[in-house]
């Protein structure tokens, strides 16, 4: 294994372990102003309670929590795995799943739909 990957891994281990073990001991999550003040659910609502979950590893809630976000975890940790096994193989696997600008816009326009689905339903 390459020292790139090897550095790579433990900054991510330790950036996980430090969330995982901050999160334990955190009870108290912040309130959404514009759901406050509105009564309409942000793009975001439900994003910090779904990465807090993901962390503890209730996935069931975390999905249900925001659906988007939890699928672009999984999409993030695939990447990760992907761009890790790459940098030690000459032959390259999957790269066309790498973030491109457009992935970015998809991201945009599914969670805006998702957004006036859940304000509607």
């Amino acid at each position: 294994m390459k020292k790139k990957s090897v550095t790579i891994i433990i900054i991510e281990l330790c950036f996980l372990a430090i969330m995982y073990f901050s999160l334990r001991y955190i009870k108290i999550i912040p309130s959404c102003w514009v759901y406050k003040k509105t009564g309409f659910l942000c793009p975001s609502c439900g994003g910090t309670r779904c990465v807090v979950n993901f962390l503890q590893g209730n996935f069931k809630e975390a999905f249900n929590n925001h659906i988007v976000f939890f699928l672009g975890i999984l999409y993030l940790i695939v990447i990760n795995i992907v761009y890790l096994i790459n940098l030690n193989k000459k032959q390259k696997i999957l790269e066309w799943i790498y973030p491109k600008y457009w992935f970015a816009i998809i991201f945009i326009i599914i969670l805006a739909i998702y957004t006036i689905l859940r304000n509607i339903l």
